[in-house]
């Protein structure tokens, strides 16, 4: 006769063979028993609402890892807190994306002094999930939460792009905090005072008044002196011809008594000289009435007040 099969044995076979099963499942199902996967760490100081421990870790669109946990971190200043997210990054997802995985410590260290940063981004705005993005951003400094030698390694963060904007606004609102307005708009209004009143004064009238009557003056001065230099420019230009015919006159006259007179006496040395007086006086006109006709102002000026 069989014996009787102890009910609690088998119960305890029963559940020790579902939990195998779980465990199994679990293992095999999320593929870690034959991945190679790398941890690091990201500090986030904004909100990462909308993050979930298996969100995806994209490296310029692929896929290459999962949030493994988020945590929080308060630091040693009040109200400094930071959000610790822990990711794991497969380096098989690197070698099918063609791309060389070395994850050693001076490599990411290199990587990092290159520019790579992690930002978290929108996956869908219907949902509003997001994922951790890795890119690289040479021109962004790196800020480190943790000791170089914690005992993961840790990527330097950068705000999101709605985080920037927001920063941007309030430092501008800082900057205008800055500036006394009230004194500007106080200066600004004793300053169109000053001129409302010095253009309301009799002082000021007075001067553009009398500056008025300057201006008219000049002008008919101007009109003047053209009216003036018109006539003197032809006398001084017929005064010109007649002194030409007069030396043209003295030049036949010496030619003719060249004959008569002799070289060196005192009557040929004379109409040398007066037939030489006559050129430079004849020369000298014509050069005044033709600077008077280019210029009549130098009647005013004088001829030195053409320069400059």
């Amino acid at each position: 006769m069989s014996r009787r099969a102890n009910p609690a044995l088998v119960g305890a076979f029963v559940l020790g063979a579902l939990a195998l099963g779980v465990v199994g499942l679990t293992v095999f199902g999320s593929g870690r028993l034959f991945r190679t996967t790398y941890p690091f760490v990201c500090y986030f100081e904004g909100g990462v609402h909308g993050l979930n421990p298996g969100a995806p870790v994209k490296f310029k669109g692929v896929e290459i890892g999962a949030v493994d946990r988020i945590m929080l971190r308060f630091e040693q200043t009040p109200g400094d807190v930071t959000i610790p997210v822990f990711l794991e990054v497969d380096a098989d997802k690197f070698e099918r994306a063609g791309l060389e995985a070395n994850f050693a410590p001076e490599a990411i260290k290199q990587a990092i002094d290159r520019g790579l940063r992690a930002r978290l981004e929108s996956e869908s705005l219907v949902t509003g999930l997001l994922f951790v993005n890795l890119d690289f951003f040479p021109e962004s400094a790196a800020r480190f939460r943790q000791p170089a030698d914690g005992d993961v390694q840790e990527i330097p963060t950068l705000p999101t792009t709605i985080e920037q904007a927001t920063m941007a606004a309030k430092e501008i609102l800082d900057r205008l905090q800055d500036i006394d307005l009230k004194r500007l708009v106080d200066s600004a209004t004793t300053t169109l005072d000053a001129v409302r009143d010095l253009a309301a004064s009799g002082e000021a009238k007075s001067a553009l008044a009398s500056l008025d009557e300057t201006l008219r003056s000049v002008r008919e001065l101007s009109v003047s002196v053209e009216q003036a230099v018109e006539p003197l420019a032809g006398t001084l230009n017929d005064t010109a011809k007649r002194t030409q015919a007069l030396e043209e006159e003295l030049r036949r006259t010496l030619r003719s008594t060249s004959a008569l007179v002799a070289p060196g006496s005192p009557l040929a040395v004379q109409l040398e000289q007066t037939l030489e007086d006559v050129s430079a006086a004849a020369r000298s006109l014509r050069s005044l009435s033709q600077t008077l006709e280019r210029d009549p102002s130098v009647l005013l000026r004088g001829r030195g007040g053409r320069d400059g």
